[in-house]
């Protein structure tokens, strides 16, 4: 009768030696996989700013008298920092974003930036809480790169100027375009920050003709109620005070 022998411990030692091997192996060779772009690699993301600003031109502009800036609004896809685009020709309601081309920040905070280094290179840039001199309010109402075909694109900015002091002195809407030097994020980038120049130059000179030096030497702006009532509150009514009348005759 035969008797079946049972495994050496020295084969068995031998087999659990080999596990870490298999795995040393199986992850050499996930590494070489991946280096030769066999498995999916994560895209990188690349960001832009507006870049620095344009050069003086060589004739001086206007000078603005002192001004304070109010923040700089937008529609709430502006809050990201997503670059977007439009298919003019073939998708006119559909606004996209790149996938891995950004700004550095929300296109409204780079526009603001923007607009305060202009004030301050045109005139005198003061705090906002300065309520003695007029303020400059811009919403920014488009801000995307517009594709005419699949390989000509401009830069569109669109944005709505509001100054006001004690009431309102004058309120206007510009919009600037500049083509594309690419069909790309990298060319829409360049177009934008030369559109977005344009538009605040063109404020800046439309503002420059307000009467704001009138507009000062009325005084400042009342400032706003500390403890505004709310929704729900009562007003609360007029006092009656007898009218006078005419003396009789």
């Amino acid at each position: 009768m035969t008797r079946t022998e049972r495994p050496s411990r020295d084969s068995a030692m031998n087999a659990s030696a080999l596990i870490p091997f298999a795995r040393i192996a199986t992850l050499a060779t996930l590494l070489v996989l991946t280096g030769c772009g066999v498995l999916p690699q994560s895209r990188s993301t690349t960001t832009y700013d507006l870049g620095p600003l344009a050069a003086a031109p060589s004739q001086p502009p206007a000078r603005l008298p002192k001004l304070r800036v109010a923040e700089t609004d937008g529609p709430t896809w502006m809050d990201g920092r997503g670059i977007y685009y439009r298919l003019q020709y073939t998708q006119a309601q559909r606004l996209q974003s790149y996938a891995t081309q950004r700004w550095v920040d929300a296109p409204t905070r780079l526009f603001d930036d923007r607009l305060r280094d202009a004030v301050s290179g045109r005139g005198e840039l003061t705090w906002y809480g300065d309520t003695s001199v007029p303020a400059i309010k811009v919403d920014l109402l488009g801000f995307e790169q517009v594709f005419d075909t699949a390989t000509s694109s401009r830069g569109v900015v669109r944005a709505r100027a509001t100054v006001f002091h004690k009431n309102l002195i004058g309120q206007k809407t510009f919009v600037a375009e500049q083509q594309a030097t690419s069909a790309d994020g990298a060319g829409g980038v360049k177009a934008l920050a030369a559109s977005s120049d344009a538009v605040i130059a063109a404020i800046l000179d439309w503002a420059a003709a307000l009467p704001l030096e009138a507009a000062t030497a009325t005084g400042p702006a009342a400032l706003p109620r500390a403890n505004p009532p709310s929704r729900d509150s009562v007003p609360i009514p007029p006092v009656d005070t007898p009218k006078a009348t005419a003396p009789r005759q």
